[in-house]
């Protein structure tokens, strides 16, 4: 499978006489296997001086300018391997026959069990090479490969012998190669190349420009897309409401949304575009009827895809949305009476009002008021930086104002529940600790509805409700 190239970045080198530099970029490929390899372009050497006095070479990892007329060697010696010395061959250049049987006689000795029990420096010696070779301290193994080689002695040193002026060209030939590559080194410029980051930005700005002047003359060039109505287009959300929003109508039934990706066939969607009026800022707002929708994701948890600005809704709030929204209920998010206001005048809200149909063909009214209770409505405490909920039972110091803050909620709590019982509405209220598991609360939620008599708008309704 073939490779294509992923990105390049660019390296620099300053040359012989500082005047000038060396470059060259590396280029990182990969297929669809997810296999990688890296390749680099070759080294160009920018500037006039030097390009008139040295050519460039790379030798066994390391970068060289190197003199005209001259080269580093590249044929390295190279000794067949049935010249090589053996690893006994090697033992009889390095110990002769009186060595070895002083060793023996040393390991043999009485007490003499262990490397640590020897005297002499050749048994050392070899007991250390022996351990490095096969982790093994005990003397026994050693004294009977030494007798081994004894008795094969004369056999080996012939094997030696033959081989011998074969090693020794070789190792003429090996200290002529370094001798010459040491005399071409002291001759030549070693380089550094480093990454050359300024270089870089300047590549992928030009790239970004290029792009631009290509999509901008390619703007207005035909295309084949795929059309296709969005799942929200079916249905109708004139007169509803959503979280906040109440959507006072449809102001185009046609509104096409473009998805053109670098990769695979464009995709036009057609949805409906309504006009919106947050109930609670006042504020008018255009909405897609794609974007009215709960989502999921791992870092943000449940979340409406469109909401005011004027206000933030939690996990807890648009997954009791998102359960409301697959059950077919109405109701009204953020819902707040002129007659109950908080302390500075401002209105108190319930979290969720929900719609019950009327006889008589009156219009709808509030039935049931539900209110989604966090920890803060329990425990004194706050909400840190990352949205976890701080108490005294974790041991850090509370700010002076939490506890006027959690009587202030208990009282507002207090007074939802008595205006709730003045005006005939039912209220019930969600615990957080079931707000974790959304089959535990979809079926808190279906307990509620039950209660209340909403059954017949689950099970029988034709009408779509937010």
């Amino acid at each position: 499978m073939s490779y294509d190239e992923d990105y390049r970045k660019p390296y620099k080198a300053t040359c012989a006489c500082g005047k000038g530099f060396l470059r060259f970029q590396k280029i990182y490929m990969s297929n669809d296997w997810g296999q990688e390899k890296e390749s680099a372009t070759p080294v160009e050497l920018v500037c006039e001086c030097c390009a008139d006095k040295y050519h460039y070479e790379c030798v066994r990892g390391d970068d060289y300018l190197v003199p005209n007329g001259l080269s580093f060697p590249k044929d390295e010696p190279r000794l067949n391997r049935k010249h090589s010395y053996n690893e006994k061959e090697l033992l009889i250049e390095k110990y002769t026959i009186n060595d070895i049987k002083s060793i023996i006689e040393d390991m043999t000795a009485p007490k003499h069990r262990f490397i640590k029990d020897l005297k002499n420096e050749l048994a050392v010696d070899f007991a250390q090479y022996w351990w490095l070779h096969t982790k093994k301290k005990s003397l026994p193994p050693m004294v009977s490969y030494l007798r081994e080689l004894l008795n094969e002695y004369e056999n080996i040193k012939r094997g030696y012998e033959q081989k011998k002026p074969f090693w020794d060209k070789y190792t003429q030939d090996c200290n002529a190669f370094f001798q010459a590559n040491i005399n071409i080194q002291n001759q030549s410029f070693k380089l550094t190349f480093s990454y050359d980051l300024e270089q870089d930005r300047k590549e992928q700005e030009n790239r970004k420009r290029e792009r631009e002047k290509y999509e901008e003359e390619h703007k207005y060039d035909d295309f084949t897309a795929t059309v296709h109505y969005d799942s929200s287009y079916k249905k109708d959300f004139t007169n509803l409401y959503w979280d906040s929003y109440f959507i006072k109508e449809c102001i185009d039934s046609q509104y096409l949304t473009l998805s053109k990706t670098m990769f695979g066939n464009p995709q036009v969607t057609i949805v409906k575009k309504y006009a919106c009026v947050c109930h609670i800022c006042g504020k008018e707002e255009e909405v897609l009827s794609s974007d009215l929708k709960i989502s999921y994701n791992d870092e943000k948890g449940y979340y409406p895809e469109r909401v005011c600005s004027c206000h933030t809704v939690s996990s807890f709030e648009a997954k009791t949305m998102d359960i409301l929204n697959q059950l077919g209920i109405t109701y009204i998010r953020e819902k707040a009476f002129e007659d109950l206001t908080g302390d500075a005048g401002r209105p108190l809200r319930f979290d969720f009002a929900l719609y019950k149909e009327c006889d008589d063909f009156q219009k709808p009214k509030i039935d049931l008021v539900i209110e989604l209770q966090g920890p803060h409505h329990y425990k004194k405490g706050y909400y840190d930086e990352f949205g976890d909920y701080i108490t005294d039972d974790d041991e850090i110091p509370m700010p002076r104002n939490v506890g006027i803050n959690f009587e202030r909620q208990l009282r507002y709590d207090e007074m939802k529940k008595e205006y709730c019982l003045q005006h005939g509405l039912n209220l019930e209220c969600i615990k957080y600790t079931v707000s974790g598991d959304y089959e535990r609360l979809e079926k808190k939620i279906i307990e509620i509805l039950k209660k209340y008599g909403y059954q017949y708008y689950m099970e029988q309704t034709e009408r779509l409700f937010i």
